[in-house]
């Protein structure tokens, strides 16, 4: 951390240890984390628990049983497979998920502070996780003051809670991707599923996306904006039990994607 990020975080009240901020919880690693090869590395992201189970982890010293943020456990997700099964990254996700619990003025300032050293680009709000934290509405007002107060910077996210879905409505540079569609169900699935879903949408006059991760090696989330812009987003399940390439569909699908 060099010293005009150290003056950034100082002038946002936050103490920082090396590279690490010091937070009530002992000190920790910035909130945003770079992005993937999936994503892009200008990306950053912002994860919690996932699922709706407890989790039982240590974090500095204390142990913490702190419940997933998503309202069910559903089969086929990502953030509970690959490296989300990594005792590292879960304890990053438990550390974020405390200060959504317990803390959030100290996160809010924090992820602000971030966004003034990042100064533009793309935020992915809830790589894992969803917005039912400890106390949700307030943690939810949280991410529309930060992308209203942000606008040089693009957010989006993803949810399965209703009441969440026009969260964003009021800003242009923020959206939220219905994870649950009305008469289709998750927007993940298997080939033969998505292939479904997309003309279900469009046979309702719906504008819909298909991901081209998956489909395209070249492809990312770094300037697509897709997720930004579109309320109803597909994507082909991507898992280590399901390999989407081995899908008899998948050439259907792929030219589908490749086409829309």
């Amino acid at each position: 951390m060099n010293k005009l990020e150290k003056e950034i975080y100082a002038k946002y009240g936050i103490k920082t240890a090396g590279n690490k901020l010091v937070s009530p919880i002992g000190n920790i690693m910035p909130p945003l984390k770079e992005g993937n090869t999936k994503t892009g590395k200008k990306v950053l992201t912002f994860s919690i628990l996932p699922t709706d189970k407890e989790y039982k982890i240590d974090v500095n010293g204390k142990d913490y049983a702190i419940k997933g943020t998503c309202v069910c456990h559903c089969d086929g997700c990502y953030a509970t497979k690959g490296n989300y099964r990594y005792s590292n990254t879960i304890r990053s996700l438990a550390i974020n998920t405390i200060l959504a619990n317990e803390h959030l003025p100290f996160l809010k300032k924090a992820i602000s502070a971030q966004l003034e050293i990042a100064k533009e680009g793309e935020i992915r709000i809830h790589a894992a996780g969803d917005f039912n934290t400890k106390n949700p509405e307030e943690y939810a007002n949280m991410w529309h003051e930060v992308a209203k107060e942000n606008n040089p910077f693009l957010f989006w996210t993803y949810t399965k809670i209703k009441k969440y879905e026009t969260l964003f409505d009021d800003l242009d540079n923020a959206n939220i991707v219905k994870s649950v569609i009305p008469g289709v169900g998750f927007n993940f699935g298997h080939c033969d599923y998505i292939i479904n879903a997309y003309h279900t949408l469009k046979a309702l006059g719906k504008s819909v996306y298909i991901c081209k991760c998956g489909f395209d090696d070249e492809q990312h989330c770094e300037g697509c904006k897709v997720c930004s812009q579109y309320e109803y987003v597909l994507f082909l399940e991507h898992s280590t039990s399901y390999k989407g390439k081995d899908d008899p569909l998948y050439n259907k699908l792929y030219n589908i994607v490749m086409n829309q």
